[in-house]
């Protein structure tokens, strides 16, 4: 591996992670390279027989809802959930509408249009105190609101950069791990290619001394034939020469004994 400690994904969140060993602040990616990754990809997807809900299998369950006890909430939840529409407003009881023709005698429809008119004023009445209300203590109450809202968002921010410090560091950590890891594959590869071309040069010069010795030994082995030869002849032209010399000497013994 190339980096000092593997990279490996939490097993919480895929099951059966490989080990990561792409440096990519060091391996670029060229458009043939993401093509084949998008290509394996899409091939992967095709064999796979998971349903996009069975990702979230690995990840734990989501926390338990709180609308136990609340009619009103698990209505509501259950109608989104089912995507039905809200249901419309009934606005006709903010409307101060007279008893229809037919009922212009009814003591019962007028005095049900009383009673909607008395509501509509108390309605107004209401209103009308909450405003003054809201005049006279809706800006101390909303400074009191924004100055929490403010806490609020300043936690977060804290909490925000806090974050963002961490991924940097992780960031630079890896960007630095990964930098030196390159530069020692860069050295060992040059390590590699420069004993490559060592044994390169080695092999030829053991080539080279192969071929002197080879002729080395031709030239001795044709020297040494030649001194055999030599030897030989040289042998032959003595023993023709013995027999002159033997007269010779017999020559010279009958010449003493005369005398």
């Amino acid at each position: 591996m190339a980096s000092k400690q593997a990279l490996t994904l939490e097993s919480g969140a895929v099951q059966d992670a490989g080990v990561i060993d792409a440096l990519p602040y060091i391996d670029g990616m060229t458009n043939d390279d993401r093509h084949q990754a998008e290509e394996l990809i899409k091939e992967e997807l095709r064999k796979s027989n998971k349903k996009p809900s069975d990702y979230l299998a690995s990840f734990p369950p989501l926390p338990a809802s709180r609308f136990e006890g609340h009619p009103i909430l698990q209505h509501e939840y259950a109608r989104v959930k089912a995507g039905k529409q809200m249901e419309v407003m009934d606005t006709s009881r903010f409307h101060l509408t007279p008893p229809p023709a037919s009922k212009q005698n009814d003591f019962s429809a007028w005095r049900a249009a009383t009673d909607n008119a008395h509501s509509q004023l108390e309605h107004q009445y209401n209103r009308l105190l909450n405003l003054e209300l809201l005049l006279r203590f809706g800006p101390n109450a909303r400074r009191v609101h924004n100055k929490s809202l403010e806490g609020h968002v300043h936690r977060l921010e804290k909490e925000i950069e806090h974050l963002q410090q961490q991924k940097d560091s992780i960031n630079r950590q890896r960007k630095l791990s990964q930098e030196s890891d390159g530069r020692a594959l860069q050295q060992m590869e040059q390590q590699y290619k420069a004993l490559v071309a060592k044994n390169m040069e080695i092999n030829m010069a053991c080539q080279e001394l192969e071929s002197e010795v080879s002729e080395l030994q031709e030239e001795t082995g044709q020297s040494d034939a030649s001194s055999h030869d030599t030897l030989e002849n040289q042998t032959v032209g003595d023993d023709e020469a013995s027999p002159g010399k033997g007269n010779v000497m017999n020559n010279q013994d009958t010449m003493d004994a005369s005398s």
